[in-house]
């Protein structure tokens, strides 16, 4: 279990285009109840950290 970075949670909490399992899956790879963890400062497995820091490092290249 790991704590995302600071900046990694502010892009998701910016970015998110829906609070729903549907919306977060596709473009971040987790489910709403993952987002509620991360919201609340809680660890996440480090499978799903790497997942949604890979996610948000290749949104950011094609917003620059």
């Amino acid at each position: 279990m790991c704590f995302l970075p600071d900046d990694i949670v502010a892009h998701l909490a910016q970015h998110c285009p829906a609070r729903t399992d549907e919306a977060l899956q596709p473009r971040f790879g987790i489910s709403y109840n993952t987002l509620r963890q991360i919201e609340r400062g809680r660890a996440v497995r480090n499978s799903v950290a790497l997942r949604l820091i890979e996610r948000i490092r290749a949104e950011r290249m094609h917003m620059d």
